[in-house]
């Protein structure tokens, strides 16, 4: 049996960072655009489940209505959360029960985040693709997307360009 693929697909500042040091991730909203928004609905068209960190699924409940349509949505966490959604699961699973889980479950997950999430998964192996989105912007610090992880070797795929200066850039994950 085939397993999925996990991608991290997630926006960075050209410094690294995915957050100020306080979680704000406003310093994005002047970058969004039709072409941008256009870019993310054909990744997010093949994904067939995501998993975030606790941190991030309460950004994203802040931000309004449930953006993930009906698709399953696993948050890691040890908190008591608000439920916002049918689809959304509450998991307390190690990173390598938890990808082993979704690899059987879906073609292709989105890790969406946070960072230390993303962390966890690179440095257990688990993750098969990354997406950036690089914002031309430095944050000068703040929330670290790899911070102290794993030395790992990518080969680049796909580059897309867009207008107002983002750079998107598609790697696997060399295994070898």
């Amino acid at each position: 049996m085939d397993r999925g693929t996990i991608v991290l697909y997630v926006a960075t500042s050209v410094d690294g960072y995915v957050a100020t040091a306080d979680g704000g991730v406003d310093w994005l909203d002047v970058f969004q655009s039709d072409e941008v928004s256009e870019g993310y609905d054909a990744f997010f068209d093949d994904v067939d489940c995501l998993v975030m960190g606790s941190t991030t699924y309460e950004q994203v409940l802040g931000f309004g209505e449930w953006p993930y349509d009906d698709r399953p949505t696993y948050v890691v966490t040890n908190r008591d959360l608000p439920r916002t959604a049918d689809t959304v699961e509450f998991v307390s699973e190690d990173v390598d029960e938890l990808a082993e889980r979704l690899e059987r479950r879906g073609d292709r997950i989105w890790l969406v985040g946070g960072a230390q999430l993303a962390q966890a998964f690179l440095r257990e192996g688990h993750v098969d693709r990354l997406r950036l989105t690089v914002v031309p912007i430095l944050l000068g610090g703040g929330i670290s997307l790899f911070g102290d992880g794993p030395r790992q070797a990518l080969t680049l795929v796909e580059t897309t360009e867009y207008a107002n200066g983002l750079v998107e850039l598609a790697y696997e994950i060399d295994t070898e």
